[in-house]
């Protein structure tokens, strides 16, 4: 499995809108984008953020599976319109080994 994580914090321009069309990117990610297996896109509670107020949490079946949702035209758009709200980003991305007991 691959993870994708996206730690971010915004300007001030950030508003109800902003949010609201973000979640319909997240939808359109989740439609569109094949070998995704979790797609998230939700407010970071941890006290320790040092700012990063939001997270895109997602992993995929593959990093090949990864690659094709970077160039997606979903994701091309989602990150396009966020760009102008974000000031700070942060990105893991990396394989995770499965569980096995």
């Amino acid at each position: 499995m691959f993870q994708h994580i996206v730690m971010m914090q915004f300007n001030d321009r950030v508003d109800d809108h902003f949010f609201r069309t973000v979640d319909e990117y997240v939808l359109r990610v989740k439609n569109e984008c094949e070998g995704v297996l979790l797609y998230h896109f939700g407010e970071n509670i941890a006290d320790r953020s040092q700012g990063y107020t939001h997270v895109t949490s997602s992993s995929f079946i593959d990093s090949a599976a990864h690659d094709v949702y970077q160039v997606s035209p979903a994701h091309v758009a989602m990150k396009t319109f966020m760009a102008d709200y974000i000031e700070r980003v942060v990105v893991y991305d990396g394989t995770v080994p499965r569980f096995t007991t």
